[in-house]
């Protein structure tokens, strides 16, 4: 309920600014209509935002972050750092690793992700090329 209210909130708010009747004659009750969907404009693209940062796990300790993923894409890739992105250590087991893998993956995979911000679907596509290699730099080190 809390997400239909706040697509109607908005709705409401533009198809009263520009009907024709108002509450009051002079434009003041647009003024104020105005800065209140604004305000729930700028509130709603505020909880997407952070939705959207949560849900690539940006906030968490062990994460990638701006920073920390540009660092990774630079050189070639080692094994110290294929286990830092898969975020096992290298005595794990290739059943944990697999699974530390797959879970990563489905949380970035492009496809689950088509919904978001062209940004985002980037940035899922760079960490999962990251994921992809750093596996099969993994496994092939274990054969």
């Amino acid at each position: 309920m809390p997400g239909f209210l706040s697509k109607l909130w908005p709705l409401l708010l533009a198809v009263y600014i520009i009907s024709p009747f108002d509450a009051h004659p002079l434009f003041l009750d647009d003024l104020i209509a105005s800065g209140v969907l604004f305000y729930v404009l700028f509130k709603n693209a505020k909880k997407k935002n952070q939705q959207n940062h949560e849900y690539f796990g940006q906030s968490g300790p062990g994460s990638q972050t701006k920073g920390n993923s540009s660092a990774e894409s630079t050189g070639p890739l080692t094994l110290d750092r294929a286990y830092t992105i898969l975020g096992v250590s290298p005595k794990a087991s290739l059943d944990e690793i697999s699974k530390a893998y797959k879970e990563k993956v489905m949380k970035s995979h492009p496809d689950k992700v088509s919904h978001l911000s062209r940004e985002l679907q980037e940035k899922a596509k760079e960490i999962t090329l990251n994921l992809n290699g750093a596996y099969g730099l993994i496994k092939k080190h274990r054969k």
